[in-house]
């Protein structure tokens, strides 16, 4: 420890006994651990566990309550004689919020050093792989920064409003939105308003209900745009993803292109569409499964320069597999789901995350059961955390061959709104091809056809 950093802590401490107001700025900021000096961490750690019980800490207090938590280490140090020669020097006690400033930043750069030196040492290895070295790295940085994060949660509401005030001025001043994306589905449209950033909307459904087309279609109108759309996928290969494509949008057979027999005019199709798709800002991601910090490394990559707007996780529990000691996989998702919340929030993007559902539907006694949240798989988290929650239900799989208003169910998806934060539940009917690729509004209208 430096003999600058051991005066700017007891600095501190002498400014806590003199202002105290500051505590509740300070006490956002710093940790006992922060403290190169454990003595003075010593101290902090008193002076906090007070005021955490609703006692206003005083030197009295504070010693007494340091004799009571560590008798020893008191009587080694002398208690609060340790700072009482820095109660002299100390006179502008509105310094303090600067001096728990500077503990922070040299606790944050001697936390980097230490880990910066352990993966130089890890990468000298004679067995090193870069790879784990760098997901090792990445670990390293996004743990850090949440142990440590410094966002203020405590504001004035009239702060809040000013804010709500300032993000509706600068959505005025846009011809369109730059907070909102429209699905394309005209009924979700209208009862959620779309798509949000810093929002995430769930899509669940069954195996081959339609899941990774839906979510796809949402993806590709909203790159239609003019949107930067990053597409997770941990199921689908990229050329199966793009087989569907050709046979949605570009007019190929499905059968033709994956039993065989496309023709001359087919390769012609493709082409011309994949030159349109390069007016598009859509990247595809697909590797068999992937890390959170390296999920979060991609977007951050991507969003640093200003190339993510929408994000598209297929799906929920391929990204959420692993299972390590003593934990459930409903923890797993539990963490998972809550992390991929807070990547929208920090990189202000709208996400859609795929879900599969339990079976549990199949054993209710209904003709064509109506879809509830507590049908998606370990869905407690999933309910709580989802901004918008939709259920895909095809009625017939269940055997239904008419709507109740009399219209055949052939290429029907009943879409449940079951969540919606800002708004009512709803159901909204939509029609799919028979590639299960393209969607269209009960209207028959195709909202980016060109």
């Amino acid at each position: 420890m430096t003999e600058e950093r051991v005066r700017v802590e007891k600095a501190l401490l002498c400014a806590l006994f003199l202002d105290k107001v500051v505590i509740l700025d300070v006490v956002s900021l710093l940790r006992p651990e922060m403290f190169s000096d454990p003595d003075y961490a010593f101290v902090y750690e008193a002076f906090v566990d007070l005021y955490n019980r609703g006692v206003e800490p005083d030197m009295v207090l504070v010693d007494a309550e340091m004799g009571k938590k560590d008798p020893d280490r008191f009587r080694k140090m002398g208690g609060l004689a340790c700072i009482s020669d820095g109660m002299e020097e100390v006179r502008l006690e509105h310094n303090a919020l600067e001096y728990a400033r500077e503990i922070r930043r040299s606790f944050m750069l001697n936390s980097l050093s230490r880990e910066f030196k352990r993966l130089a040492l890890a990468c000298q290895a004679s067995d090193a792989d870069y790879r784990m070295v760098m997901e090792d790295c990445g670990k390293t940085l996004l743990k850090l920064r949440e142990d440590n994060s410094e966002t203020d949660s405590l504001m004035a509401l009239s702060e809040v409003g000013e804010m709500a005030i300032r993000d509706q001025e600068e959505r005025l001043k846009h011809k369109d939105d730059p907070a909102r994306f429209l699905t394309g589905i005209y009924g979700i449209d209208g009862l959620s308003g779309g798509l949000y950033r810093k929002e995430v909307m769930v899509i669940g459904g069954l195996s081959s209900d339609g899941k990774t087309a839906l979510s796809s279609f949402i993806a590709m109108n909203i790159a239609k745009q003019g949107k930067h759309v990053l597409h997770f996928s941990f199921e689908m290969t990229g050329e199966q993803t793009m087989s569907r494509f050709f046979s949605g949008y570009a007019g190929v057979e499905a059968d033709r292109l994956r039993i065989g027999g496309l023709r001359d005019t087919d390769l012609e199709k493709m082409r011309r569409y994949v030159e349109q798709l390069r007016n598009l800002n859509y990247s595809f991601v697909n590797v068999p499964s992937m890390s959170l910090e390296a999920l979060r490394a991609e977007i951050h990559r991507k969003s640093s320069k200003g190339e993510c707007d929408f994000i598209l996780i297929d799906y929920l529990h391929t990204l959420a597999q692993y299972q390590g000691k003593n934990e459930t996989l409903e923890s797993v998702i539990r963490s998972t789901i809550t992390a991929l919340r807070s990547y929208a929030v920090e990189f202000n993007c709208a996400m859609v995350v795929v879900s599969q559902l339990n079976r549990e539907i199949f054993k209710r006694n209904e003709k064509c059961p109506v879809p509830l949240m507590s049908d998606l798989r370990d869905s407690g988290a999933i309910e709580y955390t989802a901004d918008n929650v939709i259920i895909i239900n095809r009625p017939a799989r269940f055997g239904a061959k008419v709507t109740d208003d009399g219209r055949s169910t052939a290429g029907l998806l009943r879409l449940y709104l079951l969540k919606n934060r800002c708004g009512a539940p709803g159901v909204v009917d939509v029609y799919h091809n028979k590639t299960f690729t393209y969607f269209t509004n009960p209207d028959e209208t195709f909202p980016f056809a060109d």
